[in-house]
């Protein structure tokens, strides 16, 4: 469920570049790049995300409720580290990495 919660972060984040961008580097997103990022961007890098880790977890579930409050916890976590990746953040902050 903790996969959840990266995707989530990234669809209430989007990174500007990639807004008008044909292809994005997932792992080169930035969580300053996120709070610079469009809205309808946010939803598609946070479903990126979620699939990515949820994959990663042959996870076929998804909780919106823990995805909103990941999601939180991953925007916060930017706030004050906006050098750390996208996919750093939602690691760190949700343990999807392990």
């Amino acid at each position: 469920m903790r996969s959840i919660s990266t995707i989530a972060i990234a669809n209430l984040l989007l990174i500007a570049p990639c807004a008008h961008a044909q292809t994005a580097d997932m792992s080169q997103v930035t969580c300053s790049d996120l709070s610079d990022a469009y809205a309808g961007d946010l939803v598609v890098i946070g479903s990126w995300l979620s699939g990515y880790y949820n994959a990663k977890r042959n996870n076929t579930v998804v909780n919106l409720k823990e995805l909103g409050t990941n999601t939180q916890k991953v925007l916060q976590f930017c706030r004050t580290n906006p050098s750390v990746t996208a996919m750093q953040a939602v690691e760190q902050v949700t343990g999807a990495g392990h």
